[in-house]
């Protein structure tokens, strides 16, 4: 069952060698409490995903770990 206050938005999306970087950014948010999910489409693109209520956090920590990896 879909509640509609807890629905999923994209993020970000990356394709190619930079398709890691999804998983890395995934994995970021979940140690810091923030629920996502990853989703592949056509088989090469990543696509993160967040709950919209929590999309200004993602954005938050998602400056956070640019910053610090890049």
């Amino acid at each position: 069952m879909v509640l509609w206050w807890n629905r999923w938005m994209a993020f970000r999306t990356e394709a190619g060698s930079r398709a890691d970087e999804i998983d890395r950014l995934h994995a970021f948010f979940k140690s810091s409490g923030l629920k996502s999910k990853v989703t592949l489409e056509g088989g090469q693109l990543k696509r993160l995903h967040v709950r919209s209520k929590d999309e200004a956090r993602a954005k938050e920590l998602a400056a956070s770990y640019d910053a610090e990896h890049s």
